[in-house]
């Protein structure tokens, strides 16, 4: 699916492609490219998290192989890439630099980059790679003379010796380091914290130890969680860059968890403690305007809510009692006690498409009778309009006579 959609530039076709970015995609191991995309000229795959270079001896029409920025420790895997001319590992974990020597076979290849490896720190890194790999034009975007490669060539041997002497040191240092015989490993932080309590001395500061008893503080929150844990000096290994890559990856499903709960289609429960001593309290807490009017009618208690519009109906939880009324919205809530009581079963409740208002229409429990109202009088102006109408019809009234005689 990925391969696929990172296929757009070529209508989504896998088969035909000839180039595919990939970076930047959580990537922990190189697969099924080699099954789907046979005919691949470049391939982009820097800024993820892969250890190995497998799955490519396939695409024999590879002419450049991107993997800075990842966690390779070693260059393997390439011998049947026979067109590659390009090959970036820059800021990777290569400290095994004979594992070059399988590049031989690859003539077309042009340019090297290992720059930021544990490697390119030996002595003789260069004059090495130089003498294993002649074809090569440039090595971290440096030109290669002809002198140097003649030179190189003719002490590969001795620079061989030199280089199989630092990869066993640097071996060395790493496992020590694992063992926690000769510095810092990255995973044991909660031991080395105690052992730092352990030896701390009588005359420290806070801010020397302002990392050490942080576990033992209670009531932590998640923002000094965070920033003990960005603040803790590590060493750069591959399994810090992926302990790294799984807490921002928690953080950001922690993120969208906490957008969603907000921006939720659920209607939230209702709270049912709203009351102290058993009496019901007026709270708003969302800061909603409203009006409330139970005097200018008798028998109706009218309430206008200003809920934002923005909030669909389906996320609004009304609930009218005898004596108040509670409103449920983004799981915040509205309550409002009411001064009389009132008929939940005839209360009706509308909402203004325009404004998003919720309006409450309240009966009173207990109807006042209205008393009817007198027969109204008509006044003197009234009546003399009548008559005047009244005579107007009698003169133009129209008589039919018969004459008896004929």
């Amino acid at each position: 699916e990925l391969i696929r959609k990172r296929a757009e530039h070529n209508e989504g076709l896998i088969f035909s492609l000839e180039e595919i970015s990939l970076h930047q995609s959580d990537i922990e191991k190189i697969e099924n490219i080699d099954k789907l995309c046979r005919d691949l000229k470049i391939l982009y795959l820097q800024s993820n998290l892969i250890d190995r270079i497998e799955n490519v001896s396939k695409l024999k029409q590879l002419e450049y192989l991107n993997l800075a920025l990842n966690n390779v420790q070693r260059v393997e895997n390439l011998e049947k890439c026979e067109n590659l001319k390009k090959l970036d590992l820059t800021v990777n974990f290569v400290a095994e630099l004979t594992s070059l020597e399988t590049l031989r076979g690859n003539e077309f290849l042009e340019d090297l980059y290992l720059t930021g490896n544990p490697c390119s720190k030996f002595e003789d890194y260069r004059s090495f790679v130089v003498g294993t790999l002649p074809q090569l034009k440039r090595l971290d975007g440096i030109e290669i003379t002809n002198t140097e490669r003649l030179e190189a060539i003719q002490n590969i041997r001795s620079l061989r010796e030199s280089v199989v002497r630092e990869q066993n040191d640097h071996f060395l240092k790493e496992q020590r380091k694992r063992e926690g015989r000769g510095g810092r490993w990255y995973t044991d932080i909660g031991a080395e914290t105690a052992q730092i309590r352990d030896d701390k001395q009588p005359g420290a500061t806070d801010k020397d130890n302002h990392n050490v008893m942080v576990e033992d503080e209670e009531g932590d929150t998640g923002n000094e969680n965070n920033k003990d844990f960005w603040n803790e000096p590590t060493e750069y290994t591959p399994e810090t860059r992926k302990e790294i890559h799984r807490k921002l990856e928690a953080d950001r499903a922690a993120a969208e968890e906490q957008r969603q709960n907000v921006r939720s289609n659920k209607i939230p429960k209702r709270q049912t403690v709203l009351e102290r001593n058993g009496k019901r309290l007026n709270l708003n807490q969302a800061k909603w305007p409203f009006r409330l009017d139970d005097c200018s009618d008798a028998n109706l208690v009218s309430l206008e809510v200003g809920i934002p519009k923005y909030l669909g109906t389906h996320q609004i939880d009304v609930d009218v009692q005898a004596d108040y009324v509670k409103i449920v919205a983004e799981n915040r809530t509205f309550q409002l006690v009411l001064q009389s009581e009132v008929s939940p079963d005839a209360s009706t409740c509308q909402r203004s498409q325009i404004t998003g208002e919720l309006s409450l229409k309240m009966p009173k429990l207990h109807q006042i009778p209205v008393l009817s109202s007198k027969p109204k009088v008509k006044s003197f102006k009234e009546e003399n309009s009548q008559f005047i109408s009244a005579e107007k019809r009698k003169k133009y009234r129209l008589r039919l006579c018969v004459d008896t005689t004929a």
